[in-house]
């Protein structure tokens, strides 16, 4: 069962999504509870650019969540007053989906969060979220892998800094030194896995094998370069 959980690569691709919806879903959740704030201050709270949370913000916006940007002075990012999160926001499909991805985040190590978050959906959808977290807990077992795979340490922190800002990364393994363009992580049962590209080949490279790598001022086109992911 857990095997196929990892083989389905709709699954996979949700584990990939979570870490950026979450933060989405927070961005949500902190314009609701202050009602106006500013594109910088937003970048400040969770750690990015500008231009990513402006991306966010376009992603939430096609979602009928009526955030509106205004520049200038007396400008900044706003939601109405009025507005109230749906209880409809998500589907109990959703939600179910988002449990399971917060299980694999937690066995995987990414950090000890999973109680938070499954508390501020719990406020959101009371009924539904404890409904789901119960069959989780009472019928499913990750047992992925022996020790978790993602630390929190600086190969990972730059790889999702390249990741949010589209930067390419100097990357170092056991055997040489690459200039690459950062396009998913893939989870796999050997471990976890970072897919990029030189602009000529994708290249997949074991975690576990990278040294260090460093962000470097170079941008790149993630839709210009997805076309990797298909090799």
């Amino acid at each position: 069962m857990l095997v196929t959980v990892l083989r389905d690569r709709s699954n996979i691709k949700k584990w990939r999504e979570f870490i950026i919806k979450s933060r989405q879903l927070e961005i949500i959740l902190f314009l609701n509870e202050v009602k106006k704030t500013t594109l910088k201050e937003l970048a400040e709270k969770f750690e990015v650019s500008k231009r990513t949370i402006m991306r966010d913000i376009n992603v939430i916006s096609s979602l009928g969540v009526p955030i509106e940007t205004q520049p200038g002075f007396q400008g900044g990012v706003s939601i109405p007053y009025s507005y109230k999160f749906q209880q409809s926001f998500f589907s109990p499909c959703e939600i179910e989906d988002l449990i399971m991805a917060i299980h694999i985040a937690d066995q995987l190590g990414k950090r000890n969060e999973k109680s938070s978050i499954v508390k501020k959906l719990e406020l959101l959808f009371p009924e539904l979220t404890q409904l789901k977290e119960r069959d989780f807990t009472d019928y499913l077992r990750i047992e992925l892998f022996d020790e978790p795979i993602y630390k929190e340490n600086s190969v990972f922190q730059n790889i999702n800094h390249a990741f949010d800002e589209e930067l390419f990364l100097r990357l170092q393994t056991n055997t040489e030194i690459l200039y690459v363009a950062p396009l998913s992580y893939a989870l796999r049962t050997t471990g976890l896995y970072l897919y990029a590209t030189d602009g000529k080949q994708k290249l997949t490279f074991p975690l576990s094998d990278i040294i260090c790598c460093e962000v470097t001022e170079k941008p790149f086109d993630r839709e210009e370069y997805q076309k990797f992911l298909s090799d």
